[in-house]
């Protein structure tokens, strides 16, 4: 019997470490997923107000083509 006590604190052991090794991961990738995130979000915006401006842009210029056209 002493060999399956041994095989069982083993598991046991086995089964800390690992929960204990998959907290910590997920901790130290929770800041880089959370600045990969706003990184993206930053870059969409900046496409966003890009395209807003082009818009802006082409309806002042269309406006002006159209006040000064007889």
């Amino acid at each position: 019997m002493p060999p399956l006590r041994n095989l069982s604190t083993m598991k046991a052991f086995f089964s800390i470490m690992l929960g204990f090794v998959v907290a910590v991961s997920s901790v130290e990738a929770g800041p880089v997923r959370t600045a990969r995130n706003v990184a993206k979000s930053t870059a969409i915006t900046a496409k966003n107000v890009a395209h807003s401006v082009v818009k802006g842009t082409r309806r002042a210029v269309h406006t002006v083509v159209y006040t000064l056209t007889p």
